[in-house]
């Protein structure tokens, strides 16, 4: 008769729990019972999870909680446990099974063991987003790494402390002097200042490496920082800023215009080389095509602009580009492989805050949200962005509800709330019962938090409604959109404790923000984030190519950290503010 064996779990149990139970039995043909190895089960966990698939690794790991083991063994089903959690970005149970995770088994383990417990807590610290303290432990074990692991922590490191403040990564370098890890900070601090000019970043970077000749960094810069050099050395000699400056958008291109201006002033005043810059109406023009001709005659090298966004989806259905293009703004078309190639996009999209904002929320361990968005296209386009990233970290939806603007978003919020239905229960009651009955009227408990798309007008109208209707207790977050970029004391108090993200330039202060501000009555209003993009445009084409050749690297600037896709599509990461009496105050997201 065929030996085939039949394998039957015995025992399913949450994996957080650490009982020492018979290990896993398997029943032949012949009815025999044979206990499989526990050293196999570890051996096909290992497999499963690292082969991402979890559906089998998930039976493995109860069964192997429910096994006996010795304190070796119990220490690889904890890192395969921390692991499988991880991967599944579960933050609460990762530190679940980190806290049970004994010292005294870790220490009298094998280096092997002791480096995997080092990587995944570094993997969990940078989950929740606790960067500082990832590169820390990263820093810590990069002694005892050989070979790619060691490399690969090196630049894991980068990635951590590039998701620093300025301010912090200054701060924190001076409380451990003389260190390895605090030369890693001054190098990433060199790195995220965004006052520097090109020039000044490679003279900076080739004094740090004088200075720490023998730093992992200084050995192999990180970040695209190798690049600089060659660079500053290929730039063009002739730009085309190309905007509308007459028409129904003259306004917003006068503002790219002003702040692009300002940081190609203010480089020269520093003594550094600048291309020529010609300036074109492309509204003037009469068409996208007779600007680009203008450019050419004029022989501009490259193209910044256009601004907008009819303009751009025409470049990006053409095959080849008359010269080599960094549009401000991005064109609908995202296929993958159909832009031209030396077409690059680069603009204020609204859909990158929403993606952060769900990043952020889930670090913050909130998981089921309620969603409150405008009822028009960009209203359901920029919600579209946040739940697809909302999802794929895991998070739920409770309810999301697309609003009409109007006088009176209390229905609208009640509703979402399910305010109605508790006071409909109460009146069923009321009905029923003879005598009177108390009653309190009760939201829906099933979220944790509120996403809020709004403009400030209608976020002043909708935000008190949520305490109106027994729901102060939510955190709320938005995008910029909800800050109107002016400091308003009275109208903003209706929108505080709102948390958003915005461009550093409208929470941070800077030499090039003043000398903007100081030249240009409307760069605090409205328009204040079209200067500070004007302002990035200068700073941003230089670097292109770094962007382009790095996946990973990074420019920081004052619309944010900016990064770019394979389609040269450049992305944002913003820092996050919260309103306090009715100002603006930026919060720091490190932790020390």
């Amino acid at each position: 008769m065929n030996s085939k064996k039949l394998l039957i779990a015995v025992v399913l149990v949450s994996l957080v729990g650490c009982a020492q139970k018979p290990s896993r039995e398997i029943i032949a043909e012949d009815g025999a019972l044979t206990a499989v190895p526990t050293s196999s089960l570890l051996e096909q966990a290992q497999q499963a999870i690292e082969a991402g698939e979890f559906r089998n690794a998930d039976p493995l790991l109860q069964q192997l909680n429910a096994s006996a083991r010795t304190s070796k063994e119990t220490l690889q089903y904890n890192l395969l446990a921390l692991e499988y959690a991880i991967k599944l970005k579960n933050i609460d149970q990762s530190q679940q099974v980190l806290d049970r995770i004994k010292h005294d088994q870790l220490n009298q383990s094998s280096k092997e063991l002791q480096i995997k417990h080092g990587l995944l807590k570094a993997e969990f610290y940078e989950l929740s987003g606790q960067f500082l303290i990832a590169a820390r432990e990263r820093d810590f074990l990069s002694s005892i790494l050989e070979g790619d692991v060691k490399e690969t922590n090196h630049q894991f490191i980068w990635q951590d402390l590039t998701n620093l403040s300025l301010e912090n990564l200054l701060k924190w370098a001076e409380t451990a002097p003389n260190t390895q890890f605090a030369d890693w900070l001054q190098l990433a601090a060199i790195a995220k200042d965004p006052e520097f000019t090109l020039k000044e970043h490679v003279m900076a970077v080739q004094e740090w490496k004088s200075a720490h000749p023998s730093h992992p960094a200084s050995i192999k810069l990180p970040g695209g920082l190798a690049l600089l050099a060659e660079i500053a050395q290929q730039q063009p000699k002739h730009i085309a800023l190309m905007l509308p400056l007459s028409g129904n958008l003259a306004n917003s291109g006068q503002a790219v215009r002003d702040g692009f201006m300002a940081a190609y002033y203010q480089t020269l005043k520093r003594g550094y080389d600048v291309p020529m810059i010609s300036i074109i109406d492309s509204s003037a023009a009469g068409s996208i095509s007779l600007a680009y001709g203008d450019a050419k005659a004029l022989e501009a090298e490259w193209v910044i602009g256009p601004l907008e966004k009819r303009q751009v989806n025409t470049l990006a259905k053409l095959e080849e580009l008359p010269l080599p293009t960094l549009a401000l703004n991005y064109s609908d078309n995202t296929a993958v492989g159909e832009m031209p190639d030396d077409l690059y996009q680069y603009g204020l999209a609204a859909e990158d805050e929403a993606r952060l904002i769900a990043e952020y929320a889930f670090q913050q361990g909130l998981r089921r949200v309620l969603a409150v968005a405008p009822d028009n296209d960009w209203g359901k386009r920029i919600y579209t962005a946040f739940e697809i990233r909302w999802i794929q970290l895991g998070g739920d939806v409770a309810e999301q509800r697309f609003y009409k603007q109007q006088k009176d978003y209390n229905p609208e919020i009640k509703a979402l709330l399910n305010v109605d239905d508790s006071q409909d229960r109460y009146k069923s009651i009321r009905r029923i019962m003879s005598e009177p009955v108390e009653f309190e009227a009760r939201r829906r408990q099933d979220a944790d938090w509120v996403f809020l798309l709004a403009m400030p007008i209608q976020g002043r109208q909708i935000r008190p409604m949520f305490d109106f209707n027994f729901a102060g207790d939510l955190p709320i977050y938005s995008t910029s959109q909800i800050f109107s970029g002016k400091n308003n004391r009275k109208k903003d108090q209706d929108l505080n404790g709102i948390y958003f993200t915005d461009l550093p330039w409208l929470l941070e202060d800077s030499e090039i923000k003043s000398i903007v501000q100081d030249n240009h009555k409307r760069a605090k209003g409205s328009y204040a984030r079209l200067y500070a993009m004007g302002v990035d445009a200068f700073r941003l084409y230089p670097r292109l190519n770094q962007l382009s050749v790095l996946p990973n690297s990074k420019i920081f600037g004052v619309t944010g950290d900016l990064s770019m896709d394979s389609e040269g599509r450049v992305h944002r990461k913003m820092p996050m503010a919260r309103f306090v009496r009715g100002l603006p105050k930026a919060i720091s997201t490190d932790q020390p």
